[in-house]
């Protein structure tokens, strides 16, 4: 008895991270379903390149003032990162649409968690912008990054120009 409660849980500590996120198809399917009121759109990417790679690349546009792109491995989830030029318009509402969208999407979170992940990712990475402004680096931006169970990563990053979010499989 002891042995098969052994193996199973050897089992489950050994499956594959990539678990923790949807496949490829279905979150392009979640995402266009619930993002018809940003108009949202996707196409797989034309990518040239003299490497050869397995991946295929997705670009997501909407009427949003916001795009992304997402980074699949046959149909395994591995990136994908939401982008919007700097300065907004209004108060960046299709921005956080398009994050809190993919959270839902990506990891089956209700509206008000994906919402508060996101404020709280935004008001760090706000604060980390403002820090380097106020050094004098050379290169201005503010980042920060939550990991979530199953080895599922979220960044924010913020710069003069760009702000970005990115939900990634972990290594």
């Amino acid at each position: 008895m002891k042995f098969a409660t052994l193996a199973a849980l050897g089992a489950l500590l050994a499956a594959s991270p990539a678990s923790a996120l949807p496949a490829c198809e279905a979150f392009l399917g979640r995402l266009k379903a619930d993002g018809a009121d940003i108009g949202l759109e996707y196409s797989r990417a034309l990518v040239v390149s003299r490497v050869h790679s397995n991946t295929q690349n997705f670009d997501i546009q909407t009427r949003a003032d916001v795009d992304g792109t997402l980074v699949c491995q046959g149909d395994v989830f591995v990136r994908f990162e939401a982008h919007a030029l700097e300065p907004i318009k209004g108060r960046g509402e299709g921005f956080e649409r398009l994050q809190a969208l993919a959270m839902k999407a990506a990891l089956g979170w209700d509206g008000g968690k994906a919402k508060s992940v996101s404020k709280t990712l935004e008001g760090e990475a706000r604060e980390y912008l403002s820090a380097s402004r106020q050094r004098g680096d050379v290169y201005l931006a503010g980042k920060t990054e939550q990991h979530q169970p199953g080895g599922v990563g979220l960044g924010m990053i913020f710069t003069e120009v760009d702000r970005a979010f990115v939900i990634v499989q972990e290594q």
